[in-house]
């Protein structure tokens, strides 16, 4: 799965690297972020297909998808913490995201993200990242959903999983899922309405081992004590019980 990753850029570099039209995001424009939980659903940096004037967009969205269906703000809350990710193989059939995979994907910026080892008994944190790829794409999907009460618009986000590749299983050796990163060259395939629903699904693969690397890092991810968006929670950190084969 994938509830805690990085992009380490502000919102105009971010723009430069897809070359979008930024909208004027609802938040401080630059909330240049080391770590990010999705269970404090912050608004993140995510790049859509804007269909009406068929430029693309950037806009800051709330991670946990939202479907616009959703009746009332508590149902909204209770909803979208299970939202975070949207499984590759039903997220066609499932009802909160199958409307959004066929009418809005999306692609969500990140510099890396973080996964958990389990080992002898204990967690291990990892950075895991693209070398030489200063922001890549995870393949994601959005929503709009209308509070009835207040009249707010929300737009919200969902990360898609799929299986792990060789290295990520086995540093998520539990449940062995990754996110589904995106090729540079297929992310305007991917953002593509036309584009066939059979090829449509064969983009949500797992990355080419050899092209990432991953890092033990310290528990300061984890420490309730201390703020972990910082640059320090991406730093290299060794333990001497845990050996990668």
């Amino acid at each position: 799965m994938c509830y805690h990753y990085s992009i380490a850029k502000t919102a105009n570099e971010i723009a430069d690297r897809y070359k979008v039209n930024r909208r004027p995001p609802r938040i401080n424009p630059d909330p240049v972020s080391y770590h990010v939980n999705g269970f404090e659903h912050p608004f993140l940096p995510v790049v859509y297909q804007d269909y009406n004037d068929n430029e693309l967009k950037l806009e800051f969205m709330q991670w946990g998808l939202v479907p616009g269906w959703v009746k009332g703000e508590g149902q909204a809350k209770k909803l979208r913490s299970g939202t975070l990710n949207a499984r590759s193989e039903t997220v066609d059939s499932r009802p909160s995201f199958r409307s959004a995979y066929k009418y809005r994907p999306c692609l969500v910026a990140a510099t890396g993200y973080f996964e958990w080892m389990h080992h002898q008994g204990k967690k291990f944190p990892f950075f895991i990242y693209i070398p030489d790829t200063q922001i890549f794409s995870f393949a994601g999907i959005w929503d709009e959903w209308v509070n009835e009460h207040t009249g707010e618009i929300l737009r919200s986000f969902s990360i898609i999983t799929c299986k792990a590749n060789s290295l990520t299983a086995r540093i998520h050796n539990l449940k062995q899922r990754m996110p589904v990163i995106l090729d540079s060259e297929i992310e305007k395939n991917w953002l593509e309405l036309e584009t066939e629903r059979s090829l449509r699904k064969g983009l949500l693969k797992p990355f080419d081992p050899s092209a990432m690397k991953a890092n033990t890092i310290s528990k300061l991810i984890t420490d309730r004590n201390r703020n972990s968006n910082v640059p320090e929670v991406l730093e290299s950190f060794s333990y001497p019980e845990l050996q990668l084969s």
